[in-house]
């Protein structure tokens, strides 16, 4: 299955959400961020992908942040240009909700428009980790916290016939002692051209190991999944696995870097796909 964009998941798996996004090194909340990224991607036939991100986010109100994106590059020698916006409300302080869209320019390999609505919250939070520092009763457990979400995101694209790619996504995030966490991810995807449509499963797991107070690593694998979705391309991996790295420049900035070894379901092309970004967060 290749019709689908790169639009999830390492910027929404191994790098940041836009739930999660605005806070710094401590933990304390920001008003804004602004990441600059870079996406590439090398195919098993001899094309390459180059694709650049300017994605600015900002606090709004308390309680509603918005998230514009602008992107643009080259996906198999076709130019495209494209943009986004998404807001995430936080009703509360363990509730979000995020709904959004995005358009590129109509080209023959990217999705011409996409929307998503995503809902996320905090089922369980321990003892420690609910009570103030200083507080003489705090307890230590294995588990600090637990988070679920469910996404829908749809996708169209402007070929013949008809193509359109639904995403119907789970995932539950565990975080356990001294900042480890792990993502684990089940769905489907229902792909339809013309009046056909076929459901596909997807999953997916990450874990965030800290090695210090300002390095982390992020190994992941997927299946028929978005592990490395950044932006929106044309593609669905049915097999991916690499990881990736953050490193806290400052305390309120930030580099990361991915590597994904991605095996495409429906063209049988291999990718090595690889990316960078820096935030910048005030």
């Amino acid at each position: 299955m290749a019709l689908k964009h790169i639009a999830v998941a390492i910027a929404c798996v191994l790098l940041a959400t836009a739930a999660q996004a605005q806070t710094n090194r401590d933990g304390d909340r920001t008003a804004g961020q602004i990441t600059f990224g870079f996406d590439g991607q090398n195919y098993s036939n001899g094309r390459v992908s180059s694709v650049g991100s300017l994605d600015a986010t900002i606090r709004l109100l308390p309680r509603l942040t918005l998230d514009a994106i602008a992107t643009g590059g080259s996906y198999f020698g076709e130019r495209f240009g494209g943009g986004g916006s998404y807001f995430t409300l936080k009703p509360d302080r363990k509730t979000y909700l995020t709904a959004g869209g995005s358009l590129n320019s109509n080209t023959g390999t990217t999705n011409t428009w996409s929307g998503s609505l995503e809902l996320g919250r905090t089922v369980y939070q321990s003892e420690r980790d609910s009570l103030p520092a200083h507080h003489s009763i705090r307890r230590g457990g294995l588990i600090r916290a637990l988070e679920t979400n469910l996404s829908l995101t749809d996708r169209g694209y402007s070929f013949s016939p008809a193509v359109n790619v639904l995403l119907v996504s789970t995932a539950a995030t565990i975080y356990f002692p001294h900042d480890w966490t792990l993502t684990l991810r089940a769905g489907a995807i229902r792909e339809t051209i013309g009046d056909a449509s076929t459901w596909t499963p997807s999953g997916g797991a990450k874990l965030n190991i800290p090695l210090t107070r300002r390095l982390s690593v992020m190994p992941g694998v997927a299946f028929d999944s978005e592990l490395s979705n950044v932006l929106q391309i044309n593609n669905v991996s049915s097999r991916e696995f690499g990881g990736g790295a953050r490193y806290w420049v400052t305390k309120s900035t930030s580099a990361s870097a991915y590597y994904f070894r991605v095996l495409y379901g429906a063209n049988h092309l291999a990718s090595d796909s690889y990316g960078v970004n820096y935030v910048v967060r005030f």
